[in-house]
């Protein structure tokens, strides 16, 4: 058509229902009179495209719009007009959830289907326009705004109006660039744009999976229909096959017998192939209610839009894939991390129930063994803390599962009677889908690892990989937790047996006594006392550090405790007992560190006096409060046991009187630290013991327990022992 004079046709259309029907009539007779009727391609676009901007101007505006066309003999252009300047035209949806809605999908149609689009703004009007060329390839070039004059033709509108075209792609990349947007946006268009193409009751985009299985992943049209609601705190799964149904149906049950299935229905059937990269991506697939109704024309226009949906959908879903793949690495590092933060078994119980509920499950529950290896319930959580007292009710009644040796993840269902109370939420609850994960851990089982309603539905392959991977996760936590509360157990269990279990009824005297352990507990102390009676009315008192902590120091503890006594029974006095338990230390210097320790025998007389003999080894000396406040030494220091052969000990006599007191204390006391200085320095510990006139042994051991915690600013870094004697 060279040197044809353009061609331009307008109309006017009130805001109503309507207003896009008759555009589509105007539009198609109009360029049909134009001798356009053989490119139905570029005819059905146009009407296609004209519709959705006729649409948008009636919804967004709701002014009255005027239809411009013009033909050039090489391009169709169109421009819609409203007067709402105010109202910006609509973007495309950008979250998953608003990706099924069959409007407000902006411009997304005229950058897929035209060569160029744009919008031209005036203070009291704007006008979308969009041009198609005649050629098989949309036009690249420059897209540049119609003229003002010629946007208005024959529409009466009111002039200045000012160019802006808007800011588009469209004069920088092809249709399929210019698609942006998620995985399901995008398939939830293509599937709409192909129906709208070839005038479709429905299309399908069928996409594949890891395994390379073909899975509905979008529908359109008059013969799909949306998925069943999802359950409560579940979301809806694009995948499985009840979200669509009618011709998808028969299509799912033959596989790929597609001409079978368009026989047997008697329905018409187009398919043609999602290619990324050379790849078969997926299928793209439209169906007619009337045998023989797509033509050459309409493959090529369907293959048009899948072509150029093809990249874009690549490349979001790959995108989706790394951003799920983030998040998954993301949620198991946090979830390592807070199962790692905890030794306590209950607590990692419960933490990695409720890292599963509700992000991967509606609901979980741990079964431990008992005593007898039976599965019994540990711990049960639901996201609808209305449905907890139903959830655990049905699983206490319900057979345990049956876990298949070195299985992993397998399907499980409840099946305990229901109670009335709960009747109708059991009756749900029975009916969700639960899978089973065992716990193992070093070659051990501590229990298994129950989901219900797994987000997506029963074959959310996601969640479930992701609850297998916790799982592991959680049975070595739990592992952990328990292997640490034997060990607790087993620690405290020695250091009882380090310590004698009561203090001694010594006549005339208040004794009192106490010991802690530094850190958490969870370590044997090197600080131990004891007080025992010995044949004669004769009483023998013992505190000593053993270097170091743990077993060792454990071992060299219990040495040294059960020697003094079996030793002092014989008969030996202080001095001698002390020489024999240093050869025995030395004896065992491979693995025995030294020790420091007071050991002494206190003999009580009549009126509240009392004489005591003792030996101070390497230790802290005694003190000694008089009843007239005073403090002083009460030895002098000795070597320390297990470093020297021959060394010979002395014994140092004390004499007290009622209201005297002598106390023993282990460096726990003397070297707590704070800010560089030690409790001890500059006599800190006598000057603490002198504040004590008046108190009774108990009181004694609190008031310097209390200061030992409040003169420094963290827990203690060492053991602490301490022992009073105060004459009544």
């Amino acid at each position: 058509m060279d040197g044809h004079e353009d061609l331009v046709a307008a109309a006017a259309f009130e805001p109503e229902p309507t207003a896009a029907a008759a555009a589509r009539r105007f539009i198609r007779e109009t360029l049909n009179s134009w001798q356009l009727s053989g490119r139905d391609d570029l005819v059905a676009d146009a009407v296609l495209l004209t519709s959705e901007l006729v649409t948008n101007a009636v919804v967004h505006a709701g002014t009255s719009v005027q239809l411009t066309c013009r033909f050039d003999g090489a391009t169709v252009q169109v421009s819609v007009l409203d007067g709402h300047p105010a109202r910006m035209i609509p973007d495309p949806p950008s979250g998953a959830a608003e990706a099924d809605r069959p409007n407000n999908r902006g411009l997304l149609l005229p950058g897929a289907l035209s060569s160029s689009w744009g919008v031209t703004y005036a203070p009291a009007a704007k006008v979308v326009w969009f041009r198609l060329g005649l050629g098989a390839q949309p036009d690249c070039g420059p897209a540049s705004a119609p003229a003002v004059d010629e946007a208005l033709t024959g529409a009466g509108a009111p002039n200045g109006l000012m160019p802006g075209e808007f800011s588009s792609p469209a004069g920088e990349r092809g249709g399929a660039d210019r698609l942006q947007g998620g995985y399901r946006e995008l398939l939830s268009h293509a599937v709409e744009l192909a129906a709208a193409a070839v005038a479709a009751d429905a299309a399908y985009a069928l996409i594949a999976d890891e395994d390379g299985e073909l899975r509905m992943r979008a529908a359109a049209g008059r013969g799909a229909i949306q998925a069943a609601a999802p359950a409560a705190g579940t979301e809806a799964d694009p995948v499985g096959p009840g979200t669509v149904l009618g011709f998808y149906n028969q299509l799912a049950a033959r596989g790929a017998d597609l001409a079978q299935a368009q026989r047997d229905s008697g329905q018409s059937l187009m398919t043609v192939p999602f290619l990324a990269e050379g790849r078969v991506t997926g299928m793209l697939a439209v169906v007619a209610d009337q045998p023989g109704r797509f033509t050459d024309a309409d493959l090529a226009r369907v293959q048009q839009i899948a072509d150029r949906v093809a990249g874009p959908l690549e490349r979001a879903r790959l995108s989706e894939r790394n951003r799920a793949w983030r998040g998954r690495l993301s949620f198991v590092a946090e979830a390592s991390d807070l199962l790692a933060g905890t030794l306590d078994e209950d607590r990692t119980i419960a933490l990695a129930a409720q890292l599963v509920v509700p992000r991967l499950a509606a609901w979980c529950a741990v079964l431990l063994p008992d005593e007898s290896g039976e599965l019994k319930l540990a711990y049960a959580w639901h996201a609808d803390e209305s449905r907890a007292d139903a959830l655990t009710s049905l699983l206490n009644h319900s057979p345990p599962p049956k876990i298949r040796p070195g299985g992993g993840a397998q399907p499980w269902s409840l099946a305990g009677p229901r109670p009335e109370l709960h009747e109708a939420m059991t009756a749900e609850l029975v009916s969700d889908p639960a899978w089973c994960f065992p716990l193992r851990a070093r070659d051990r089982s501590p229990g298994v690892f129950v989901i219900g309603r797994p987000r997506g539905g029963a074959t959310a392959r996601d969640a479930l990989d992701l609850a297998e991977d916790l799982t592991r996760r959680a049975a070595l936590a739990l592992d952990n937790a328990r292997l640490y509360s034997e060990q607790l157990q087993a620690t405290h269990a020695l250091q009882r047996s380090l310590l004698p279990p009561e203090l001694p009824y010594i006549p005339g005297m208040d004794l009192a006594a106490a010991y802690q352990a530094a850190g958490e507990g969870n370590e044997v102390g090197g600080d131990f006392y004891d007080v025992f009676e010995v044949a004669g009315g004769r009483w023998r008192f013992t505190i000593g550090d053993v270097c170091g902590k743990g077993p060792e120091a454990a071992t060299v503890t219990g040495l040294t405790r059960h020697a003094l006594r079996i030793l002092a029974r014989e008969g030996r006095d202080v001095p001698a007992v002390l020489k024999r338990l240093n050869a025995l230390i030395i004896g065992e210097a491979s693995r025995t560190p030294f020790v420091t320790l007071i050991h002494g025998e206190l003999i009580p007389a009549p009126g509240g006096t009392a004489t005591i003999s003792l030996v101070c080894a390497g230790h802290p000396p005694p003190l000694i409060l008089r009843s007239d406040g005073g403090v002083q030494t009460g030895a002098e220091p000795q070597p320390l046991l297990g470093v020297l052969d021959t060394v010979a000990f002395r014994a140092d006599t004390i004499r007290m009187s009622p209201d005297d007191v002598l106390l023993c204390v282990t460096d726990g006391v003397t070297e707590r630290r704070a800010a560089g200085r030690l409790l001890d320095d500059d006599d800190g510990l006598s000057q603490l013991l002198g504040e004590c006139s008046g108190l009774n042994a108990g009181a004694i051991v609190a008031r310097i327990q209390r200061a030992v915690h409040e003169f420094g600013s963290g827990p203690p870094a060492d053991d602490l022992a301490l022992i009073v004697f105060r004459g009544l």
